[in-house]
């Protein structure tokens, strides 16, 4: 066999691992697809699979030995997807469904077949999710197109809680101190409702919208906890007439705990903890960092914007200063880019070790901290641009 019959196979297999190497650097050095894994493995498939076809075409073979080759292959690829399309296929066309329909994004809540969690990456064939207990979690793709989801918008999502209390107690003052939990708690538009008449007590329902979502495992404790203090302090008993204790007590025993001694001094304050920090900390960082990429992916645009819309402001001068303003947002943007640059050689957040967790938040605290700013000026120019141009 001559040795040039082999170099069109050796050229494509070249041109294969060239494009995978082009590709591969594109994703992760220039920041393409960087939050859309899906098309990402879809491009690294689709080049794999026709860098196949092309060396089997190139082979110094006759027709019918590429033929009876292509067979096998076809064989093979056939039996994969036949023996896997219950896992690989339906994944993977479950992770294409996700990306058309767009139910969730990186930093988002999620439920679904008994899991709850903040999503910290969106796969091709899975989807992972940070649980309650900081655990990463891996859900087929095909699970989440398959059962109930339930994602919580970023706009608020309502919380609520349920207490039951007895006939003797009137309704309205139990209302009236529920409200004033809820209110408390900062949820809005609170409300109550009656959920159910039992034999021997009423089922209460309070509740109210909460906008900042990424508190909402705190701000629910929180909101119990109010809720007792609030019947407590109003002599509400939150036992129904049902309870029985086997230690004596005498007929005026009030179950409460006693109040506290206002003459021991000023009251402790209880020491704010932000449990969601510590629980979905890669989700946050996830969240953090795609909010980084998305307002960094729009400066270029939004700068080229600006430098057209100045075009129509007929001051000279004015032009001119606006022009220098929008040269000097040009510079911010690379500062911010090698930023970003440095994020990118760090390893993924969720492989990322904990004993490195300081080093990437230092850097991921840094680069949000400067692209905020940066997108603050870029806004108030804006602004000014607009302003100049309606002046005119």
């Amino acid at each position: 066999m001559d040795i040039n019959q082999l170099i069109p196979g050796i050229i494509s297999l070249l041109v294969t691992l060239s494009l995978i190497l082009i590709f591969n650097f594109l994703f992760h050095k220039k920041n393409l697809f960087s939050r859309e894994r899906i098309i990402q493995q879809i491009i690294y498939i689709s080049i794999l699979a026709i860098g196949l076809l092309l060396t089997i075409f190139t082979l110094p073979i006759n027709v019918e030995d590429k033929n009876l080759v292509l067979t096998f292959v076809s064989i093979i690829i056939g039996a994969i997807i036949t023996f896997s399309s219950t896992t690989f296929v339906a994944n993977a066309m479950a992770g294409i469904m996700l990306r058309l329909i767009n139910p969730f994004r990186v930093g988002d809540f999620i439920k679904t077949d008994g899991t709850f969690g903040r999503v910290t990456e969106i796969y091709f064939l899975h989807t992972q999710v940070q649980s309650i207990d900081r655990d990463l979690i891996t859900i087929p793709n095909l699970t989440l197109v398959s059962k109930p989801l339930k994602t919580i918008r970023s706009s608020g999502t309502i919380i609520t809680t349920s207490v039951s209390l007895g006939y003797n107690i009137p309704r309205k003052d139990i209302e009236k101190n529920l409200l004033q939990a809820a209110e408390i708690t900062g949820l809005e538009n609170p409300f109550v409702h009656v959920e159910k008449l039992g034999d021997f007590s009423i089922s209460y329902k309070v509740g109210g919208l909460l906008k900042d979502i990424d508190r909402i495992i705190t701000t629910r404790s929180d909101f119990k906890k109010n809720v007792i203090d609030k019947l407590h302090n109003s002599g509400i008993e939150i036992v129904s007439p049902t309870y029985m204790n086997q230690r004596v007590f005498s007929e005026d025993y009030v179950c409460m705990p006693p109040k506290e001694d206002t003459r021991r001094g000023p009251k402790e304050k209880e020491p704010e903890v932000r449990t969601e920090e510590i629980i979905f900390d890669k989700a946050i960082m996830a969240q953090m960092l795609d909010r980084i990429y998305t307002l960094a992916d729009n400066f270029s645009a939004r700068r080229k914007d600006m430098e057209n819309k100045i075009k129509e402001i007929p001051d000279v001068e004015k032009r001119e200063r606006l022009k220098e303003q929008i040269g000097m947002l040009a510079k911010m943007e690379e500062n911010a880019n090698q930023e970003i640059q440095a994020l990118k050689d760090l390893p993924d957040i969720t492989s990322m070790p904990d004993d490195k967790d300081d080093e990437y938040i230092e850097k991921l605290v840094s680069a949000e901290k400067d692209i905020t700013l940066l997108d603050n000026r870029h806004e108030n120019l804006e602004k000014k641009i607009f302003k100049a141009i309606e002046q005119e």
